[in-house]
């Protein structure tokens, strides 16, 4: 829930029907609280629920909405605060070690009313702080944020992909959790762009030791997805809707994390579960019995690293000749070139060192520059494949695009390169 959110002008109540319209509310009793299950994506366990208010008198208006109008009659402070101390008091008999997760505004944080609802000792509680208030007094939110972190409660940033104060407020806050609005998590198992932005707000929790969550959770297909991406938590409909019980998360959702979790720790197929990973393909490569599954092999590391082509060569012990393994068709069929006629390649070789080349680039190598335009490619990344201190063979990587490969992208094919050596220079040794 975001408390100042605000929705189109048509939908605001006119100025003297809004104030009648909050008196009446709150005389029958509004805000009502109910709560939402929060579950974590490695055990399907519920660890937590957000707290949410509701307005039935209101004809069920959206809360965003009402927090938003209250705000511009001046009672938005109030009306949180209100809201607050009735979630706390209902939150008090949540289910042993789960979280009680509150929304505020910043604006709202610095009021002496706030301060002055919350109990003592706040473990077990999370402060979620909407990203669509731009905050104005930065010291002083961080000042308040201090003291209660002193007080045992975690911070947590909400509805981030949708507001407009974005990386440098969410900087500011360095909160314990990051949760994600359900703008960037809806349909994001279709959509391949939504799936990266995840994977990276993963990879920047990860790196600071911060949670995310994902919001507004609908479909199985999402959930698997952001267990996969590594999302710490969810909630959304699939899970759980609010309610005034603190209900557990559904027995398909439960179903879907562990099932998830499980697909990892086997050691199976790497695709079946779509597209491969790297712990899997390794484990495949590590015991593969054939040159020919080998180099089928190398069509998974082209996934891997989102490249059209991935070959593999064998390097003869006179480092003379690299000869490509290719399904049914290697030794002596296969396609043999002498090194002396690619010295970048026998240097990659030589020396066990990583080279890229990029076609048109100043400097590139000749000869690799005059074969990549031959075969069609825009640039090749070359690994040099060892046993112990021997090299055995070559890993060359093939884009379209004449673009430097990423760090990424060298860093897991050296990976593959460190597993393969072993396999290859024990498949090369005999008939395949």
């Amino acid at each position: 829930m975001s408390p100042v959110r605000t929705r189109g002008s048509g939908q605001a109540l006119r100025d003297v029907e809004r104030q009648q319209a909050f008196r009446s509310a709150l005389a029958s009793g509004d805000p009502g609280i109910v709560f939402q299950p929060i579950m974590d994506l490695a055990s399907g366990i519920v660890t937590g629920y957000e707290a949410l208010s509701r307005f039935p008198s209101l004809d069920d208006m959206p809360p965003d909405l009402v927090f938003a109008e209250a705000h511009r009659a001046g009672a938005g402070h109030d009306l949180e605060t209100l809201a607050l101390a009735r979630a706390i008091e209902a939150g008090a008999a949540r289910p042993e070690n789960t979280v009680l997760s509150l929304n505020v505004s910043p604006s709202t944080l610095l009021t002496p009313q706030f301060v002055k609802v919350l109990p003592k000792n706040l473990t077990g509680m999370q402060i979620e702080i909407t990203e669509h208030e731009k905050i104005s007094d930065k010291e002083r939110v961080l000042s308040v944020l201090r003291m209660l972190r002193r007080r045992g409660a975690a911070i947590a940033v909400d509805d981030l992909g949708e507001g407009y104060a974005g990386l440098q407020q969410l900087m500011t806050l360095e909160p314990d959790v990051l949760k994600l609005d359900r703008s960037l998590v809806s349909r994001a198992h279709e959509n391949p762009a939504q799936a990266a932005l995840i994977e990276a707000i993963s990879h920047y929790a990860l790196r600071t030791g911060t949670k995310v969550c994902a919001e507004g959770v609908e479909c199985l297909e999402e959930l698997r997805l952001l267990a996969d991406l590594d999302v710490s938590e969810a909630q959304g409909w699939v899970i759980g809707r609010p309610t005034a019980t603190f209900e557990q998360a559904a027995k398909a959702a439960r179903r879907a994390c562990i099932s998830a979790l499980s697909m990892i720790l086997e050691v199976g197929d790497p695709t079946e579960a779509g597209d491969p990973d790297l712990a899997g393909v390794l484990s495949r490569i590590a015991t593969t019995e054939s040159l020919d599954e080998l180099a089928r092999l190398m069509g998974w590391v082209s996934a891997l690293l989102g490249c059209a082509k991935t070959a593999l060569s064998l390097c003869d012990p006179a480092m003379q000749t690299i000869e490509a393994v290719q399904p049914d068709a290697w030794l002596p069929n296969g396609r043999r070139f002498l090194l002396s006629d690619f010295p970048l390649t026998e240097e990659v070789l030589r020396r066990n060192v990583v080279a890229q080349v990029v076609a048109g680039s100043p400097g590139a190598d000749e000869a690799e520059s005059t074969f990549l335009k031959h075969e069609g490619f825009g640039a090749l990344l070359m690994v040099p494949v060892y046993s112990g201190p021997d090299p055995v063979g070559l890993l060359e990587c093939y884009s379209n695009a004449a673009l430097p490969w990423t760090r990424h992208q060298i860093r897991t094919i050296r990976c593959v390169a460190a597993v393969t050596g072993p396999v290859l220079r024990n498949l090369g040794q005999r008939p395949s």
